[in-house]
């Protein structure tokens, strides 16, 4: 309820006599006149304190009062109100269709839906007094402010800095500062200074090159501003900006700084419990306290050979291997299950796997990806590698997130030697800045190259890395201030201002060259490679280069001194041009890398208005959220380097990886524990904020939080946690359902109740009584039918492998020496997704995905039962069988279900499997002598029919 003021002051009472009466004149207005449509009524003009002041206060005041300035905003003083908030005025005296405060009231968004809404009369108040002038008895209706230098900043760096900027400064002039711009005009005197003069005769910009620039020639109105500042005296005014610091913000509050995730990482005990044996591991001991308020416990471990299974493709995304799962289950001595497991994250699979965790969560993608445009990226497979090598090697997670923030700004890579040769450690962190590189991205192309085309891929890449690695959804803050979390707006663009020394609308580089570019573009890719690429690349060039050579020294030879060849010498000379061409089209191309670098000289950054970037407003300094501000230090600090860098991102990159940072290490972990059990701790992995889930298990989050900083960032030891504690190894379906011959089928385990108790007393697994059977992925589904048919290629690394789009639509796969690679290798276009993958669900990069979602469609079992390439690897699933036992159909048929399943079938399994090779066998005997030649041909169709159902099988499919 809205506190009136106290009735023992005389002037609240006279205010507010005053407010009663013109609401009761204004009420009776209402009462003969329709409000949107209402005559003009002669009464005297509305002063802010007859009734507006107190109708303010009392029905705005708690968003944009004293206490609570939302948006920047408060309308219970008078200059205040007029002076506006973070989008600007949102008053213009006798302009009501202007002003947006009568835009929000009109449409019923001012007051919030909780608050009590504005009567017919009050709004008509509002409505009455902008009409008439939005005065004040005390002040006088604010003039139209003085243009000032800082008013005129923004039009020159959207109009001019193409030709008068960082890259070239035509005519000497560089308008990026006051003296550059002082000299093309003359103070008092707009008309006749020449900046005025080249633009009202469109020489400036260029009509003829605005286009390909991705500009547009200045608008009356903003001449008009350029006009009066010039006219006003063209004074310089100090260019200040708003930066964040650790003191608290007027927009955000001590309690909102108390939100759970937006405190540092605490200690956390573990919590008592009476238990009879000791738990495998903490994770346990938490998850075990709260099963026990549901009067539920941790089930008994499921057999070994589903958790070999299991732990298989949860760390590698492949089946175990035939000789290390039969190593596992022979031994008997203890911790045998953990060296299987430290087996698994010492395997290069474990890379290829985790590594595609991180991809989804960039976007990675081998095409730019934006509307029609779907530009092949040849070089984004660095990246790539560059991934999957530091989970292979385990890089602290620390050093990861620095790495791909800031690599550019840890190393002086323009340092680098003849021939762009650069040390490893130079190469790898320009590489990983490729995360940064992304987003989707459609500016190499004249009609999408705009400024609003680049804001749009920064505000891309702040979601991948506000979402994906800090859990806020800071792009909500782009046009207005956050409407539920504590972020105000000029926080999203301080974070803009971050990145501005790389990514600067003004001074921007294409992602890759384009036909009808603008001639002074430049590329986003950096020439440097490894003194070991480079000496790769030049023995390859090496015999190439001295053919050329000769070739061009008989080409000298045939062209006279003097004079044209004659016919003979032409065709000879055109013969020896075409096997230069020929040769040339041999040589390796240059090694380059797609990557993110400082250029030490950012352009001033804005708050847009609505987020439209021809509304700047609030001149703002790089910082990072104000509400996280005060836990670790956020101090960009000059670089010695051999070129000129910011240290905004570095300094950016070390306040994410402080300990005392309370978001990253819960993201990251959360992240993790859904990859093991198909929900985060908190649900809503990209959202840590107030509409976000609250965790399930909130001290387990903090404590393997904290416990990953202090194991060094180590996300294997993380994953090792997971997969060796007694709340992962629980079964994942009631062992009393499963077939007596199971290792744990029959008997429920250790006296367990009713398995339909455990369902009913925690439905949605929320407490973790059980462990999530899921799908395998899209790539795991493809990777699995390629491993199982002995086609699967393990080579790593290098340029993506090439996919055909078939006449009949479908996106297949091309083979590479006579085999598959795994799907990560696989080139990940936007607009081609392999058939495979969209069946599977694997998602379009829109700019990243941070989780899959598994669905069960129709077209996924047509898929394997009808595919070409299914039904081939199935024939190869046969002819691997056939060769590896030979002789009796039981003996086959049990090693096809052990390849398929990775386990021994029961009786019951192999009975049915003989069975249906009997009745395959009469099939392929009935369809005629033109289907088989011999009888062993018989015997190889009716194993392909058997292999081919095996993996039409959910046992395949599924993962329990």
């Amino acid at each position: 309820m809205p506190c009136p003021a106290p009735a023992t002051s005389p002037p609240a009472r006279a205010r507010l006599g005053a407010y009663h009466r013109v609401i009761g004149l204004l009420g009776l207005i209402c009462l003969y006149g329709n409000l949107q449509l209402a005559p003009a009524v002669a009464v005297e003009a509305i002063q802010f304190e007859d009734g507006v002041q107190q109708l303010f206060a009392l029905k705005c005041g708690k968003c944009h009062g004293e206490s609570s300035r939302k948006a920047d905003l408060r309308l219970d003083r008078f200059a205040e109100a007029m002076q506006g908030g973070e989008s600007g005025a949102v008053i213009v005296p006798g302009k009501l269709s202007e002003s947006l405060l009568w835009e929000m009231l009109d449409e019923k968004l001012m007051p919030p839906e909780d608050q009590p809404a504005l009567s017919a009369a009050e709004t008509l108040l509002v409505r009455r007094w902008i009409e008439s002038g939005a005065s004040s008895k005390h002040t006088e209706t604010p003039a139209d402010a003085v243009t000032r230098y800082i008013d005129v900043v923004p039009l020159m760096l959207r109009r001019c800095v193409m030709c008068h900027g960082p890259e070239y400064q035509l005519g000497g002039v560089d308008v990026r500062t006051y003296a550059g711009l002082a000299k093309v005009v003359q103070p008092g005197d707009a008309e006749n200074s020449p900046a005025v003069q080249r633009i009202v005769e469109s020489k400036c910009p260029p009509a003829d090159e605005i286009g390909e620039a991705g500009i547009e020639p200045m608008t009356p109105a903003e001449l008009e501003v350029f006009r009066q500042w010039i006219d006003s005296g063209a004074a310089d005014s100090p260019l200040e900006p708003d930066v964040a610091g650790p003191k608290p913000d007027a927009l955000v509050s001590e309690s909102d700084r108390e939100f759970w995730s937006f405190r540092p990482v605490e200690p956390v005990a573990l919590p008592d419990l009476e238990q009879s044996e000791p738990l495998r591991a903490p994770v346990d001991a938490f998850v075990q306290s709260r099963l026990a308020e549901h009067s539920l416990s941790l089930h008994a471990a499921t057999d070994r050979v589903t958790l070999a299974r299991r732990a298989a493709y949860v760390l590698t995304g492949l089946p175990p291997e035939e000789q290390t799962l039969q190593a596992f289950l022979e031994d008997q001595r203890p911790a045998a299950f953990e060296r299987y497991v430290d087996g698994l994250l010492a395997s290069p699979r474990y890379g290829e796997r985790w590594g595609r965790f991180w991809l989804d969560l960039a976007g990675y993608s081998d095409s730019e990806g934006k509307r029609n445009a779907d530009t092949i990226r040849p070089h984004a497979w660095r990246y790539r590698d560059w991934v999957i090598r530091a989970f292979n090697r385990d890089l602290p997670y620390d050093e990861f997130l620095r790495r791909q923030l800031a690599g550019d700004e840890m190393v002086d890579w323009g340092a680098a030697g003849e021939g762009g040769v650069v040390s490893e450690e130079v190469y790898e962190s320009l590489v990983a800045t490729g995360f940064l590189r992304m987003a989707p991205d459609g500016t190499a192309a004249d009609p999408v190259n705009r400024y609003s085309d680049r804001l749009e891929v920064v505000s891309d890449a702040l979601d991948v890395l506000g979402r994906g690695v800090m859990g806020l959804t800071l792009n909500c803050a782009r046009c207005h201030t956050h409407k539920y979390d504590p972020i105000p707006q000029r926080d999203y663009y301080r974070m803009v201002a971050v990145f501005k020394g790389a990514y600067d609308e003004y001074d921007w580089l294409t992602p890759q060259p384009f036909g009808n570019q603008w001639k002074r573009a430049k590329q986003r890719h950096l020439e440097v490679s490894t003194a070991s690429e480079r000496e790769r690349i030049d023995r390859v060039h090496a015999p190439l280069d001295r053919e050329i050579a000769e070739l061009r020294q008989r080409v000298t030879e045939l062209t006279p001194p003097a004079g044209k060849p004659d016919a003979e010498q032409q065709k000879s000379i055109k013969s020896l041009n075409k096997q230069i061409a020929d040769l040339q089209v041999k040589r390796a191309p240059e090694p380059m890398v797609r990557a993110l670098w400082d250029r030490g000289r950012p352009s001033p950054t804005f708050v847009y208005r609505r987020g439209d970037e021809n509304q700047p407003a609030q001149l703002v300094g790089p910082g990072v959220p104000s509400v996280l501000a005060g836990n670790a230090a956020f101090e960009p600090v000059a670089l010695d380097h051999s070129t000129a860098k910011t240290g905004r991102r570095l300094a950016l990159a070390r306040w994410l990886t402080s300990t005392r940072h309370p978001l990253t290490a819960r993201v990251i972990v959360n992240r993790v524990w859904h990859q093991h059990f198909g929900r985060g701790l908190v649900d809503s992995l990209d959202n840590f904020g107030k509409l976000g889930s609250r965790p399930s298990h909130p001290e387990l989050l903090d404590h393997l939080a904290l416990e990953l900083m202090q194991h060094g960032w180590s996300l294997k030891w993380l994953n090792r946690q997971l997969v060796l504690s007694a709340t992962w190894r629980q079964p994942s379906e009631d062992p009393a359902a499963l077939p007596s011959e199971t290792p744990t089928g029959g008997q429920p385990a250790q006296g367990e109740s009713d398995w339909a108790s455990r369902l009913e007393r925690d439905p949605e697994n929320r407490w973790l009584s059980r462990v999530p059977m899921r799908r395998l992925t899209a790539e795991e589904v493809r990777d699995s039918l390629l491993w199982v048919s002995g086609r699967l290629d393990l080579r790593q690394f290098g340029e993506p492998d090439p996919v055909d789009v078939r006449p009949d639509g479908l996106v297949v796969a091309q083979p590479v020496n006579g085999g598959w690679r795994r799907s990560v290798y696989l080139r990940q276009r936007r607009k081609e997704m392999p058939t495979i993958f969209e069946t599977f669900d694997l998602p379009q990069m829109s700019p990243n995905c941070s989780e899959r979602r598994a669905s069960t469609v129709v077209s996924q079992p047509l898929h394997l039962l009808n595919n070409k390439l299914v039904h081939t690897l199935a024939g190869d699933f046969a002819r691997r069988v056939m060769a590896e036992a030979p002789g009796e159909s039981a003996c086959q048929a049990e090693l096809a279900w052990r390849m398929a399943y990775r386990r021994q079938p029961t009786q019951v399994e192999l009975d049915t499997c003989l069975r249906a090779l009997e009745q395959f066998r009469e099939a392929v005997k009935e369809a005629g002598p033109r289907q088989v030649n011999a009888a062993g041909d018989i015997d190889l169709k009716a194993m392909h029919g058997l292999c081919h159902g095996l993996i039409n099988s959910a046992n395949f499919l599924f993962v329990d």
